[in-house]
C-alpha cells in the first residue's frame, strides 16, 4: 500500500474525499489499533474506503483467533449478548395439544375462523 499520513491522502482517493481526509485518516488509525489489540500474531487485514468516505473491512486472515487464550477480544452490546444466551423465552403463539382440544380450540386454528371468519381447508 502507497504511503499516507494526516497530511497527505491516499493516491487514488476521489476528488470529493480530501477535504474529510483528516477523520478517514483517523478511522483508519483506529481500525488498525484495534487490529493490533484484538487480532493474533501474524493475522492480516484488507480494508478498503467506500465512495462515502467509510471505511468497509473487505477480508480478514485466517490467523485472526491466533491469541494464546483461544479468546477474540471483541466488544459485545448487551442487546446481542442477552440474544446468545441458552435462555429459552415462551412462544405466545403456541398451544398445548390437550389444553387446546379441550377448549375446544384446534391447534391448526390460529383464531383465523373468529378473528376473520375464514375457515381453514382440511387438507
Amino acid at each position: 500500500m502507497p504511503a499516507f499520513s494526516l497530511l497527505t491522502p491516499m493516491p487514488g482517493l476521489p476528488w470529493y474525499l480530501p477535504p474529510i481526509w483528516p477523520l478517514i485518516f483517523w478511522r483508519i488509525q483506529r481500525l488498525k489499533a484495534w487490529f493490533r489489540a484484538a487480532g493474533g500474531p501474524g493475522g492480516q487485514m484488507l480494508w478498503g474506503v467506500m465512495w462515502n468516505g467509510r471505511l468497509v473491512i473487505i477480508q480478514f486472515s485466517d490467523d485472526l483467533f491466533g491469541h494464546p487464550s483461544g479468546v477474540f477480544d471483541a466488544p459485545v452490546s448487551g442487546r446481542l449478548r442477552f440474544a446468545l444466551t441458552d435462555t429459552p423465552l415462551p412462544c405466545p403463539r403456541r398451544t398445548p395439544g390437550p389444553q387446546a382440544i379441550l377448549s375446544g380450540r384446534a391447534s391448526r386454528d390460529p383464531g383465523l375462523r373468529r378473528e376473520y371468519g375464514v375457515e381453514i381447508p382440511d387438507t
